[in-house]
């Protein structure tokens, strides 16, 4: 009750009426007292004052003088915390990225456009952090890749001979590192908006064909056991990345067979992998869903399948977690379209 008290008296509407209330009630007094006042005056001045135009021009002249005073002080309430607020927009930009209007004292009519222009810089604020994490991430990780390629160019022109295939391995991690860099931003920054509806099922058996050949390559078999139709509101190639990151991070850090299953299940759809392997420490489990963790700081790959699982899982109303116990099982949860 409280608040619905303080939200009408912070109208601007509110305040109008209050005001006019008040200039009316003013309007009433002064007229009786200009009665009083002509009574006790002479009678040729009390005989003057009693004709109707200039009663009527006194309190109408008195109504205004009212209405006018009142009005600016109305206006100059309601915009004084206006100005405050528009200093305040004037502060916001990429050197004041938590700057944010306060709408404390605005009237309630302007607090909704107050709101979405927060939300506006809220939504700003994270671009700004995305594309500052993103040159920090990509600095940090060239850094050794780059040093190392530099040493073998130093070693080969005072030797006189150069490691091409370690040269060539260098270049193909730092290229797979930029493109997923790159594919990771991309997804942070999409959503599905109109996206249509996709057989999420389907775009996963598609993974795992185009991967088949890499798992029968390294000796390994990959099972897949998926219905025939799940649809997924999304969009399809982020959809299959997250399948092919999920297969490879099972193949490159995993062992023995690897699978891919699936249902639906209380209005959502469930899409597992798992393979053979130990799986991943308790304690690291969630970690390593960030950028650049690795479950074995040594192991080989870039630390970016699993944060772009999740990135994908998230932009698409979903999860993706790994499942409890001493099996390896990355489940990823996804809404089932209406």
């Amino acid at each position: 009750m409280r608040q619905g008290l303080e939200e009408r008296i912070g109208s601007l509407r509110f305040r109008l009426a209050a005001g006019m209330t008040i200039v009316m009630i003013l309007a009433v007094a002064i007229a009786g007292l200009v009665d009083q006042v002509r009574m006790s005056l002479s009678p040729w001045l009390a005989q003057a004052l009693d004709s109707e135009p200039v009663q009527d021009g006194l309190v109408l002249g008195s109504f205004g003088i009212a209405a006018l005073v009142l009005i600016w002080v109305v206006s100059g309430w309601s915009l004084r915390p206006l100005a405050r607020a528009s200093a305040e927009a004037a502060l916001a930009g990429p050197n004041h990225p938590g700057v944010r209007i306060t709408a404390g004292q605005l009237p309630s009519e302007m607090r909704p456009l107050v709101a979405a222009v927060n939300g506006a810089l809220d939504r700003l604020e994270s671009a700004y952090e995305a594309q500052r994490r993103f040159t920090a991430d990509a600095a940090h990780e060239l850094r050794t890749p780059l040093a190392v390629l530099s040493l073998r160019l130093q070693r080969a022109r005072s030797d006189g001979t150069l490691d091409w295939a370690a040269v060539e391995g260098d270049v193909r991690q730092m290229t797979r590192l930029v493109s997923q860099l790159l594919d990771l931003a991309r997804k942070e920054q999409g959503g599905r908006g109109d996206a249509p509806d996709v057989n999420v099922f389907r775009i996963a058996r598609e993974a795992a064909a185009s991967i088949l050949p890499l798992v029968e390559a390294s000796g390994r078999t990959l099972v897949v056991d998926l219905p025939e139709w799940l649809p997924v509101r999304g969009r399809a190639d982020d959809l299959r990345d997250l399948v092919m990151n999920l297969l490879e991070n099972a193949l490159v850090h995993g062992a023995g067979q690897i699978r891919l299953s699936g249902e639906a299940a209380g209005g959502v759809g469930l899409l597992d992998v798992a393979d053979d392997g130990v799986g991943v420490a308790p304690a690291l489990r969630e970690a390593v869903f960030e950028r650049f963790r690795k479950a074995l700081p040594g192991s080989a790959g870039t630390g970016l399948g699993l944060a772009i699982v999740r990135e994908v899982a998230l932009s698409h109303g979903g999860s993706a977690a790994f499942l409890p116990g001493d099996a390896c099982v990355v489940r990823v949860t996804l809404p089932v379209a209406a």
